[in-house]
């Protein structure tokens, strides 16, 4: 059964790796395959051994295949592509309400403007009559797009998270007479009506409680009004699988269901026909049943409930069963059900703890004692390590303390209490008040010393994310250092771990400058680094719903590179979609120093303005302001910090927003000059970009940051033929995700595009993706051969990364999510850290001076 279970998971990762799915002609010579390769085995003997290992291999990818291409099928038809359409449908999820910001899903959605929509659409928006409720049928006006998010090394890949849920749109919804709530909750969805009562009734009960949300998630999983500052603290503390229902929730409770069915029995006027032990666990089976489904069958409680059923049947059919059977039953049943659950976290670090558990307590004595808990909690933590930094480029040193702290406090208290107090209230209201309000009170009180334990220094490492080799390896050394095996061989395990701790970020030669144009949607962010210093050209924007591209995109890239600070912060004007992610960045990382372009920003850290012809030299690169003068009175777009950095010869220039009166400005002085390569000004707007500008610079390479599908139509066709007349070659934030290239050394700078270079099946096709905006040209030409050349010599700097040229189709190690969630439960619910990742609005949302 192990083999199986694992040749099925080894053919659905297969798929998951792929950046584009298999056709149908080789899902069919797939299938073709595993059937005759079965055929095989049942005549030749010797195959067998051969079939037990590729035919679940051959079908898992199969499955996979399947499924993945009916999720991608049901996508946004791009005729409707950031179209306003009006809407009718059914709310499927409970809304999260945030910073005056509402966000559900709709299914079952109809329309005159087409008449297939994909069966599940994401709807947010700020101007919603009234909030809907889970179960109503609404008519929307909301502009529809694509699944689309950020695409940076290092960040949250929200594109796979919308994919894994089966979203085949998002849209924000406008303020119309089209938007009203046609009827009330329908028939259909009750477990998701009765989750939302519940979830109603705990936010009145609690009112403005801080550990309302909290409460909340324990009793159906709805985690919407769970703080950021609290997501922060469970993150850095390794606990967030406690806030939602996990797995160990699940198994306490359907523990105390046959407890209690164990009593009912004796109880029992007239004996029942079952025996004791079956009447207990069919009622346990019930139970587990119920709390999954108010969980809404996340991937752990999938994984527990299907063990839990396994266990139940063998003690009903009295046949015995090992543990690690039960585990593979449930790890295929899983991937049967849902072969895109391997692309969440809480898959992964699920299973990986119940393994570590299981193997953690072979030969343990029945009651355990301290000794045998703290060995366990530091076996889960060392298995689950792969797979933490993997998936989140971090992990929890303090994990391991923080759950021997609050699993007995989630477990033993609070679950139960919030339990007992959510059935209560449907037979004696009052009580069960109370019991809410006490577990929000035991909670209120024990919070201190978990926010104590996340204000300690060094409590959660951010490493660069691993490739998939370097994470099999990372696999082998962790089952090298747990092995029952000889001394040695352990500290061999545990010796292959220690490089990733201390391998250091990518760092380029003296007299260059790695460049990166971080993909911040309709904003700007720049990080710009030298041998010994980095340097930030501005932050992102921030959003209504109270987060920022600071901490959503260039905090986790930052980190992923290993940036422990950053010598000057450059924050160009202070429109929001410049500034706006600054104060994420100053509580995430120190400063050294800060300048700003018009007026002072209004942090907590001194700034001083960019004066033009400030100039310094780091570890041979030329740093020059060349806008604005010194007592000059510029307004708004006109007053940005315009920064022109020159390596080995080669001229880089960041221009803020600047328009025509500051580009005419410079060019009166003679300025800018020749540049290799420029951000374009102002995001390509009309305004920007003018005539003198584009011919005195002269560019080969020009950058937009702009974001997808934006309101403004950025970058303005005219703007992008003036630079391609120029001989410039246009690319795009919003077509390439990040764009990276080396600045120093021969030849022109070659760009590398984050979308082609981490390329998956599921992320947004764009349709100048890898090429030039000017007639579709490539990036690079074929003529700048020798450059191509000399950038290839340093592709071993950048780990993972290659020059992107021509037809470049390259697939390279992953990069995920940037929180760390490390969990010692058997649940792993990084779900909910994924939820600490939700993103912000990134076209709805209108910048200041456009």
């Amino acid at each position: 059964m192990q083999r199986i279970a694992l040749g099925a998971l080894g053919g659905v990762v297969l798929v998951q790796l792929q950046p584009e799915l298999p056709d149908a002609a080789a899902s069919a010579s797939l299938l073709g395959a595993a059937f005759l390769l079965l055929f095989a085995a049942t005549w030749v003997r010797a195959l067998s051994w051969l079939a037990l290992l590729f035919v679940p291999l051959l079908l898992g990818a199969t499955w996979a295949t399947w499924r993945a291409q009916r999720l991608l099928d049901d996508r946004l038809a791009p005729s409707l592509e950031n179209r306003t359409v009006v809407l009718e449908g059914v709310i499927a999820s409970i809304p999260a309400e945030e910073s005056g910001r509402v966000q559900f899903d709709l299914a079952g959605a109809t329309s005159a403007a087409s008449r297939t929509l994909p069966r599940r659409i994401r709807l947010s928006g700020y101007d919603v009559p009234e909030a809907p409720r889970a179960g109503e049928r609404w008519r929307f006006e909301a502009r529809l797009r694509e699944p689309r998010g950020f695409a940076n090394p290092g960040g949250f890949d929200y594109e796979r998270q919308l994919f894994r849920e089966a979203v085949g749109a998002t849209g924000f919804v406008r303020a119309s007479a089209n938007t009203r709530r046609l009827l009330p909750v329908e028939g259909s969805r009750p477990v998701l009506r009765v989750r939302a009562l519940i979830a109603d009734r705990i936010a009145r009960v609690l009112g403005d409680s801080p550990a309302a949300g909290v409460v909340a998630g324990l009793a159906v999983g709805a985690t919407a009004n769970v703080s950021t500052a609290q997501w922060d603290v469970f993150s850095i503390t390794g606990t967030t699988h406690l806030i939602a229902i996990s797995g160990l929730h699940v198994t306490m409770l359907a523990g105390l269901a046959m407890v209690a069915g164990g009593l009912l029995w004796r109880a029992w006027p007239q004996p029942s026909r079952l025996a004791r032990q079956d009447f207990a666990s069919l009622l346990g089976a019930v139970a587990a049943i119920g709390y999954c489904a108010l969980a809404g069958f996340s991937v752990p409680t999938q994984r527990t409930l299907v063990m839990l059923l396994v266990a139940y049947s063998v003690g009903w059919l009295r046949r015995p069963l090992r543990a690690s059977q039960t585990l593979s039953l449930a790890l295929l049943a899983v991937l049967i059900l849902d072969p895109q659950a391997a692309l969440a976290p809480g898959f992964w670090l699920s299973f990986a703890a119940v393994a570590a558990i299981l193997f953690a307590q072979r030969g343990a004595p029945d009651v355990p004692r301290l000794r045998d808990v703290l060995r366990t909690q530091g076996v889960v933590t060392l298995a689950l390590l792969p797979a933490t930094l993997a998936l989140f480029g971090s992990f929890s040193i303090i994990a391991p303390l923080a759950n021997l702290f609050a699993i007995p406090l989630f477990s033993l208290l609070l679950v139960p209490l919030t339990l007992a107090g959510v059935a209560l209230q449907a037979l004696i209201a009052p009580a069960g008040d109370a019991l809410l309000r006490l577990a929000a009170g035991i909670l209120t009180t024990a919070w201190p010393v978990l926010e104590a334990m996340a204000e300690w220094r060094g409590a959660l490492i951010h490493l660069p994310t691993p490739s998939v080799p370097a994470t099999a390896g990372l696999a082998v050394a962790s089952l090298l250092a747990l092995a029952p095996l000889p001394l040695r061989w352990r500290a061999l395990g545990l010796a292959m771990l220690l490089p990733v701790a201390c391998s250091p970020g990518a760092a380029p030669e003296h007299g260059e400058a790695l460049i990166d144009v971080l993909d911040v949607g309709q904003g700007l962010a720049v990080v710009v680094r030298t041998r010994e210093h980095v340097l930030l050209y501005d932050t992102g924007p921030a959003f209504r719903s109270g987060r920022s591209a600071g901490e959503m995109a260039v905090l986790p890239f930052l980190r992923e590179q290993r940036v422990e600070r950053i010598d000057l912060l450059v924050l160009s004007h202070g429109d929001i979609d410049h500034v706006g992610g600054a104060r994420s960045i100053l509580r995430g990382l120190g400063v050294t120093s800060v300048r700003h372009g018009g007026v002072a920003p209004a942090l907590d850290v001194p700034a001083a303005p960019c004066v033009a012809g400030e100039a310094w030299r780091w570890d041979g690169v030329e740093f020059e302001f060349l806008h604005p003068r010194p007592h000059a009175s510029w307004r708004d777009n006109d007053g940005s910090c315009v920064l022109r950095i020159m390596a080995s010869g080669r001229v880089l220039l960041l221009t803020g927003d600047i328009e025509q009166a500051a580009e005419s400005a410079l060019a009166e002085r003679g300025l800018p000059g020749r540049a290799d390569v420029i951000v374009v000004p102002h995001h390509g707007s009309r305004s920007s970009s003018t005539g003198p500008l584009v011919g005195s610079v002269n560019a080969r390479l020009a950058i937009v940051s702009a974001g997808h599908g934006n309101r403004w139509h950025f970058p303005h066709s005219p703007v992008v033929q003036r630079w391609c007349e120029s001989g410039a070659e246009v690319i795009e934030t919003s077509q390439w995700g990040a764009i990276a290239f080396r600045l120093g050394g021969a030849g022109t700078p070659l760009p590398e595009a984050f979308r082609v270079l981490e390329r998956r099946y599921w992320r947004a096709r764009t349709p100048h993706a890898g090429l030039s905006r000017c007639a579709g040209r490539a990036p690079v030409s074929s003529a700048a051969t020798a450059a191509a050349e000399e950038a290839a010599k340093h592709v071993g700097d950048r780990p993972g990364r290659r020059p992107v040229h021509v037809a470049a189709h390259i697939v390279l190690d992953r990069r995920r999510g940037n929180r760390a969630g490390a969990s010692v439960d058997t649940a792993a619910q990084a779900g909910a850290a994924e939820r600490a990742h939700r993103p912000g609005l990134e076209v709805a949302e209108r910048e200041p001076g456009q």
